[in-house]
């Protein structure tokens, strides 16, 4: 991968991910959003170095973790002994402290177990380096949620994707999303409009609302609800597919099927439900992701990270969103395509340039 000059007067720049090849994520059950993330924010050639730890959950021995651009952190302990297994993460979190040079900047997707040995060891052994943290999702409640909503606050400087008051704001900047560098690339224009509803990604309920739309969309039989995504037990969305034919359950797609999907349905769904504490924390991924291929977004929640870029705001209670839906979908196709179509200026407000500036800001604070 070509550098970019970086604009720090940190000896180097790098970036500690979790992502597996792009032809390994359905295989090892990664996060397609989050490993689209990482690939975007790659794709600006603005690190010297990018290391990759795999969730704790992938074990086993792996032949294929080979990439010119990410060097694969992957201990043997993962297909050892049983109890070694569980120390595998901190293993792989001393390697890359011993990679990592004095005067240096790091970044880090996310504060979990799997990283945050590096940034205690960075901390007491290396106090020259720069740690900051780009927080892309973050549960209040969750087991030793605290412990690590301190260790974000404690770090040198931090990308967020929301604008919750947990987060410390000194030495930190909003961000929900990045676009990936392609000059070349063209996304797909929106010049008619079915009434055709996409929903993906995670699909538990507090990201989801599944108990919510699929009753919904059973009483709107002149729409069509698509879904795609990763969920644990998918027997409600079964039941109702197959009860109504406008509820069309398509399980976990490729990235490429995905794309297919998106660019023949209009509308894109984010559901998320306002009484949850992470929803305020976090920036759905697929939003940007919508709007970059001229999608038309509809969401329960108000996001003033899209201040001037149009989407649709509909209501979180059944009755309310049925109207909601209906009253889009009622719409003269004019007034929908203002809604479609908004790809160069996402890609010009989140873009990589955009992200690189940014970074270059928060290291440079004294």
């Amino acid at each position: 991968m070509k550098k970019l000059k970086i604009y720090s007067k940190y000896m180097k720049r790098y970036l500690l991910t979790h992502i597996a090849p792009k032809d390994k994520i359905l295989e090892y059950k990664l996060s397609s959003a989050a490993c689209n993330f990482s690939y975007n924010l790659m794709s600006g050639r603005a690190f010297d170095k990018i290391y990759s730890i795999l969730p704790v959950y992938v074990q086993g021995k792996k032949e294929f973790l080979e990439n010119e651009d990410v060097e694969y952190i992957y201990s043997s302990w993962r297909w050892g002994n049983r109890m070694l297994r569980k120390f595998a993460a901190i293993r792989e979190n001393i390697t890359i402290f011993r990679k990592i040079e004095r005067g240096s900047s790091i970044w880090l997707y996310n504060m979990t177990m799997l990283n945050v040995w590096l940034v205690m060891l960075l901390r007491w052994f290396k106090p020259s380096v720069k740690v900051n943290v780009i927080v892309l999702d973050f549960t209040p409640g969750e087991k030793h949620s605290n412990f690590f909503l301190r260790q974000i606050n404690k770090c040198h400087g931090r990308i967020l994707l929301a604008n919750s008051p947990l987060f410390n704001k000194e030495n930190s900047a909003i961000l929900p999303g990045v676009t990936p560098l392609d000059d070349n690339k063209e996304y797909p224009f929106v010049s008619s409009v079915k009434k055709e509803f996409l929903l993906s990604g995670v699909l538990n309920e507090n990201i989801a609302m599944l108990s919510m739309v699929l009753p919904a969309f059973s009483q709107l039989k002149d729409c069509t609800l698509h879904i795609t995504g990763m969920i644990e037990d998918d027997t409600l969305i079964r039941e109702y597919s197959s009860k109504y034919p406008n509820i069309i359950y398509h399980g976990r797609l490729s990235f490429r099927d995905y794309l297919q999907l998106m660019g023949n349905t209009p509308f894109l769904l984010s559901t998320r439900n306002p009484a949850f504490p992470e929803n305020q924390c976090n920036f759905p991924s697929k939003i940007i992701e919508a709007l970059l291929h001229n999608r038309i977004v509809v969401s329960t929640l108000h996001y003033p990270q899209l201040d001037g870029i149009n989407y649709f705001e509909v209501s979180h209670h059944i009755d309310d969103f049925v109207k909601d839906i209906e009253s889009i979908a009622s719409l003269q196709e004019n007034q929908l395509l203002t809604y479609a179509n908004q790809s160069d200026v996402v890609a010009k407000r989140f873009s990589t340039e955009v992200w690189n500036g940014t970074m270059n800001r928060i290291e440079e604070h004294e």
